[in-house]
């Protein structure tokens, strides 16, 4: 699975960044302004999500990797690879619910992925954010993460996100 992931996740140049104790008055504006950003080089996505929702590296990786493959097989959900990545990472098939868990809030951290993005687009979507604290995707309430997802067993917590995302591809 992880020389798949792997492989899959080396097909392109991806960036991941997380930003803490964002303030955004104006969601609406605020993305309107991040798709300014991503329309400056074609084909790159810019994907932001709420930070306290994610499991971690591993958790993100699989949902990147998933959403890619979806796109390659013509299994996906969603119409747009930035959106896919948010509703694989929720680990269902709905995306109002995924933008509801995942989609940045007014106050929060903030994760980034990039695919394929110039260092100045980066740079740009950096300036709108508040502190970068990459450390911060590592560092997940378990409890908050078991009560969101509905997780009641006593189970490794990424794993088990992880086999989820894997399995959405097979309910399609």
């Amino acid at each position: 699975m992880d020389d798949l992931q792997e492989q899959l996740l080396n097909r392109y140049n991806i960036e991941i960044h997380t930003y803490s104790d964002n303030t955004i008055t104006k969601i609406s504006s605020f993305l309107k302004q991040v798709d300014k950003i991503t329309s400056l080089k074609k084909g790159s996505i810019i994907q932001l999500m709420d930070t306290d929702y994610i499991c971690g590296s591993n958790h993100l990786k699989q949902a990147i990797s998933q959403a890619i493959k979806s796109f390659d097989e013509g299994t996906n959900f969603a119409n747009d690879k930035g959106l896919e990545i948010c509703v694989r990472l929720s680990a269902q098939k709905q995306i109002s619910e995924a933008l509801k868990l995942l989609g940045i809030k007014e106050k929060g951290n903030i994760t980034a992925v990039f695919i394929n993005s110039s260092k100045e687009q980066i740079n740009e979507v950096c300036a709108l954010m508040n502190t970068k604290n990459d450390d911060l995707l590592e560092e997940f309430d378990e409890e908050l993460i078991r009560n969101v997802y509905n997780i009641k067993e006593n189970v490794d917590i990424v794993n088990y996100l992880n086999e989820k995302i894997a399995l959405l591809a097979l309910e399609n």
